[in-house]
């Protein structure tokens, strides 16, 4: 069986710490975070673009347990989501990570500060964060309620028992 976390929530919301938090319980999954695959790609048109999340999906494909990290509003999500879910013996539990929009900015803010560069094709919302499929989405977690540690947590206590 192939078992696949499609963790997903708007740029700076906590997205990579909660993956730290969560690889500490989970060592075994393997993290595909998009924009390490833009990055190192150089995704900065369509093409590298899509190249990216042929990449991930290839990836995903290699692996018996991994992480997809990516803000959830990418159409190539949805095919690469549709195209794994067709893969026998694929599960896949998409969780949202979410947090007011002033509350990413600010975040992404600090990061700048900091010296963080986004990569390829990032954006900061202005406005609510609207994933591209509200059904699909298993679990949710507010990263201004819950620290890292404890939504790291919280997901493996909500984990069907075959995805640990």
């Amino acid at each position: 069986m192939r078992h696949i976390i499609n963790l997903i929530g708007p740029t700076a919301v906590g997205k990579s710490t909660v993956i730290q938090a969560l690889n500490e319980q989970l060592p075994h999954y393997e993290v595909l975070a998009i924009d390490d695959f833009r990055r190192r790609i150089g995704a900065f048109t369509p093409e590298g673009e899509s190249q990216a999340w042929r990449e991930v999906w290839i990836a995903a494909l290699k692996a018996d347990c991994s992480i997809i990290e990516s803000d959830g509003m990418s159409p190539h999500l949805s095919m690469l989501l549709d195209r794994l879910w067709r893969a026998p013996g694929t599960n896949i539990l998409t969780i949202a990570l979410e947090a007011p929009a002033k509350v990413c900015r600010q975040r992404a803010q600090q990061r700048s500060e900091a010296g963080y560069v986004l990569p390829p094709l990032s954006f900061i919302a202005d406005k609510k964060w609207i994933p591209l499929s509200e059904m699909s989405i298993g679990l949710r977690y507010n990263a201004t309620v819950l620290s890292p540690t404890q939504v790291a947590e919280a997901i493996v206590a909500q984990l069907p028992v075959d995805f640990r």
